[in-house]
């Protein structure tokens, strides 16, 4: 170890760096800076690291950084240090490890004595929990612009409500995972349940709007989340609460400003689902188009089965009087011919004479 803090010294010395100047530049990092000798001890810290590990760096000088970082006792798998001694160049890598409790990228750069032995590497570790985090969120939009994508796709091509439903809460199931998913649609004063996943016969298939969770986000036209509905007053109903859910997000469907219905989504374990807000409210969104655009088609197909109806109904009262017209054009027909008959008789009765 004397060799590296050598080597240490040497490095400081070619800068013209005091003693003091070089712990306060070395204390300034705010990475975790370590030199490491080749038995993976510790020859010098800086202050982000020993303040990160709760101790003063001189209490940390001579201990090995697998257990310190990693509460082991021997290197950790795929250490960055561990690597360098092999190949003897800077080796760069992600560590996550639960013992650390936050993911670090790694740099053990080697350190070379005069004659050029590998004597050591300059360990930086910086924390990435930040761009992780961004890179998280990047993914999980990623995640829900796909899903979206996917459920447009799938429910332009469905026509019914029932289609509808049965791919909305597909869908939904792909995309958040719950425990418990609803679609209701609004008749007069009732939400009326089209769909759940997965199917239960538990549930009431018609609800008062402004009675529990879906009833009131369908009263006032906006989301209503619940973390924990076992504690909510506004939880009025106890079907979900008896299937062990706890907490909830009820999602109105809104087209042109009219409520058509809501989609309910309800978790087991407890879920934030606000925090899921503007991906929530844009599936909502996508799945009252489809909804507007199947209600617009039901009602289309019902004027054209009524039409229909009429014209066939129009068709068998022309065929009835086209029939009753045959029947008089038969019967007129046999008329003159029987006319004909005895005119003709006449004719040769009166050649008797």
């Amino acid at each position: 170890m004397t060799d590296n803090m050598e080597d240490s010294d040497r490095l400081r010395d070619s800068f013209g760096i005091s003693g003091q100047d070089w712990h306060n530049t070395f204390d300034a990092i705010t990475d975790f800076v370590a030199v490491l000798d080749t038995e993976f001890r510790i020859v010098r810290v800086n202050r982000a690291m020993a303040d990160f590990l709760k101790h003063t760096p001189d209490k940390l000088v001579g201990q090995y950084c697998y257990k310190l970082m990693h509460g082991r006792n021997a290197p950790w798998e795929g250490c960055p240090h561990e690597q360098m001694l092999r190949e003897g160049k800077a080796v760069t890598r992600e560590v996550n490890d639960q013992h650390i409790g936050l993911p670090l990228l790694v740099t053990a750069s080697p350190v070379f004595n005069e004659s050029g032995k590998l004597t050591g590497s300059v360990h930086i570790a910086r924390d990435i929990s930040a761009l992780k985090a961004i890179q998280d969120d990047l993914a999980r939009r990623n995640s829900h612009l796909t899903a979206l994508n996917r459920l447009s796709r799938r429910a332009v091509g469905s026509r019914s409500l029932k289609e509808v439903a049965a791919v909305a809460l597909d869908g939904i199931r792909e995309a958040c995972s719950p425990d418990l998913a609803l679609f209701y649609l609004i008749s007069e004063d009732l939400l009326v349940l089209k769909e759940a996943l997965p199917s239960d016969g538990h549930l009431n298939e018609r609800k008062k709007i402004g009675d529990c969770l879906c009833g009131l986000a369908a009263a006032e036209g906006r989301p209503v989340y619940s973390t924990d509905i076992q504690r909510d007053d506004r939880c009025t109903l106890n079907e979900c609460k008896e299937a062990g859910m706890r907490s909830f997000a009820a999602l109105p469907l809104i087209h042109d400003s009219k409520t058509l219905g809501v989609i309910g989504i309800a978790s087991k374990t407890e879920r934030e689902f606000a925090a899921e807000q503007e991906f929530l409210e844009t599936l909502a969104a996508t799945v009252a188009v489809v909804t507007q655009n199947a209600i617009l088609f039901e009602a289309l197909q019902r004027q054209s089965d009524i039409f229909e109806e009429q014209v066939q109904e129009r068709t068998r009262d022309l065929e009835k009087k086209n029939a009753e017209l045959q029947r008089f054009n038969r019967l007129f027909v046999d008329r003159e011919f029987r006319i004909k008959e005895l005119r003709d008789r006449v004719k040769e009765l009166e050649k008797t004479k």
